[in-house]
């Protein structure tokens, strides 16, 4: 009963997560507005933001694997963003919002680490499932968010609706200090640094099969970056839609992705990771040219349900597919290792996208997203499935003592 406890609350901590998401990609057609930013000034706010996101996960990460600390990083990950997200709601100028949302994505990227290397560790032989589960509950965060931020934006104005979207964030950190369990964590079973860089050296550093499961992953999040980056922005500008049916639409993407997303994980679990990612990659790189191709209404936000079912779906498979290669010894930064190269890259497709749109047309920063989707599926194909030995079995050979 305590370990069904934990996994509530820590689903509805990465829920507060992802309902920042979805805000930040319902505001960026008013930012644009508001402050006559072209769409590479745009590019630039989320490329920074994933930087920030490296620098938040990997910190964590360390930290996790090192000491321990879990329950403090949860909480203060979840009542930073509330915080950045209020101070927002004053910010006058595009630079205070080139510092605010990395800063708030920075607090929001500390949650993946000390969570996800948890629930792997709990459950070990149902580890897709489970991370699964944490991540529906983000997709119905990110789903739920856009549909009652755009009615308080036409209600209240958008600085109003991003003053009040403190409290999710603020309540949410308040549960975890009241509730949550006091979390465990391997901390190297207090031995020493030198076994940690041991373990960090041989299943990280000299590890192909992670390096080819993150690289998968690096194409996956640019895209996943750009679609958060323009999808609002085609349908504003393109499409010419207003925040309310814009806020549908998004809701419409990430929904999509709720139920699919516990299903492929257990899927994943049962059949193996890769033939779910190879298939389901390349028919989301298809959902995003249908969705520059087919007209408003119906036809579009089935392209856009498609999306969000077969690419918002797929992270926990990507994460359980890298612990299943890594001793849960080093969980932690396992997680935190995939992130960085999710989020160092991604930093790329946002401003290359803008680049892109102003130049030629946002069709073709559309285009770009599903070209590094469908690169991302070609490489998937070549994983192969494996399960991580025991870091403590490795360090017993002795082959820790060379580190």
């Amino acid at each position: 009963m305590l370990k069904l406890k934990t996994l509530i609350l820590i689903s509805f901590g990465h829920f507060t997560g992802h309902w920042y998401i979805g805000v930040l990609m319902l505001i960026l057609p008013l930012l644009k507005s508001e402050l006559a930013l072209s769409f590479t000034q745009i590019g630039l706010i989320i490329s920074i933001r994933s930087l920030a996101s490296a620098f938040g996960n990997t910190s964590s990460g360390v930290i996790v694997d090192l000491v321990g600390k879990r329950n403090l990083i949860l909480a203060v990950s979840a009542a930073g963003m509330g915080l950045c997200w209020f101070v927002m709601g004053f910010a006058q100028s595009y630079g205070y919002f080139l510092i605010l949302i990395p800063l708030a994505t920075t607090f929001s990227n500390l949650w993946h680490a000390p969570a996800m290397s948890f629930l792997s560790e709990t459950y070990p032989d149902r580890k897709g499932f489970v991370l699964g589960i944490h991540g529906m509950a983000a997709n119905m965060g990110q789903s739920i968010a856009p549909l009652v931020v755009g009615l308080l934006i036409t209600w209240l104005g958008w600085r109003t609706a991003l003053k009040l979207n403190m409290a999710p964030g603020v309540v949410m950190a308040g549960l975890l200090v009241l509730l949550l369990p006091r979390l465990g964590s391997f901390a190297l079973k207090k031995k020493s640094r030198a076994a940690f860089f041991a373990l960090l050296k041989e299943y990280i550093l000299k590890n192909p099969a992670l390096l080819m499961i993150s690289t998968v992953s690096a194409f996956r999040t640019m895209g996943q970056r750009g679609i958060e980056t323009f999808l609002a922005l085609f349908l504003a500008d393109r499409v010419g839609l207003d925040p309310v049916w814009i806020g549908i639409y998004l809701s419409i993407l990430t929904f999509s992705s709720t139920l699919p997303e516990p299903l492929f994980g257990w899927l994943s679990d049962k059949i193996g990771r890769r033939p779910i990612l190879a298939v389901s990659l390349t028919l989301s790189g298809l959902a995003v040219v249908a969705i520059t191709l087919v007209p408003a209404g119906l036809p579009m936000m089935v392209s856009v349900g498609l999306l969000g079912f077969f690419h918002y779906s797929l992270r926990p498979i990507i994460f359980a597919f890298a612990l299943d290669v890594t001793p849960p010894e080093i969980g932690a930064t396992t997680v935190s290792y995939v992130f960085a190269w999710n989020q160092t890259f991604s930093a790329i497709s946002p401003i290359l996208g803008g680049f892109l749109a102003d130049a030629f047309g946002i069709r073709y920063a559309m285009f770009f997203i599903a070209g590094l989707t469908l690169t991302a599926a070609l490489i998937s194909a070549s994983l192969k499935e494996a399960r991580g030995r025991s870091g403590w079995a490795f360090l017993k050979t002795g082959a820790g003592d060379r580190s």
